[in-house]
């Protein structure tokens, strides 16, 4: 019905979140979108530098494209083109967006998003769905109600109990 992991909280294994991947959102660009622009993002955390893309814009026709370069793992230089696209807004200006540009399962995803991720161990940047990548939030949302589950499960009770209870409770939203 759903897909891989979609209502299937209870297992134990965890997937990677979008917390824990460089996010590159295309505000970040605002106003720098126009042909020749060049520029870096940086990030960090602890306030230490942690890493860094470097950008370029081309305009072909009227197809505008950002290219990124940077390391990886400190022994290959990536640089991958991604395509932007606009929209209208409603007082006649445009919005900008990314084009993801990786290909899953030998079909180009294309998707338009406004961010792009790249998560550990990731070599290319991607938008949340091709990455398989999911929000903290997310999973924390249903700690109660494995929780009753267990404990529903460890008195003889079926599993069910335990998430109708902890729902009862108030605790599951």
């Amino acid at each position: 019905m759903g897909g891989p992991g979609s209502g299937n909280w209870y297992r134990f294994d965890r997937r990677t979140t979008v917390e824990e991947a460089w996010l590159l959102a295309v505000g970040t660009l605002r106003g720098r979108i126009r042909p020749g622009s060049a520029g870096t993002v940086t990030w960090s955390r602890d306030g230490k530098r942690r890493a860094s893309v470097g950008y370029f814009v081309t305009r072909e026709d009227d197809r505008f494209t950002v290219w990124l370069h940077y390391r990886w793992r400190d022994r290959e230089d990536i640089e991958i083109p991604i395509r932007l696209q606009t929209t209208r807004t409603q007082f006649g200006g445009q919005r900008w967006w990314f084009t993801c540009p990786l290909i899953v399962g030998g079909m180009a995803c294309r998707r338009r998003v406004g961010k792009l991720y790249l998560p550990p161990g990731a070599r290319y940047f991607g938008c949340r769905r091709c990455h398989g990548l999911t929000y903290r939030s997310c999973q924390e949302a249903h700690q109660e109600e494995r929780l009753f589950g267990q404990l529903g499960r460890e008195m003889g009770f079926d599993a069910e109990i335990g998430r109708l209870l902890a729902a009862r409770l108030g605790r599951c939203r």
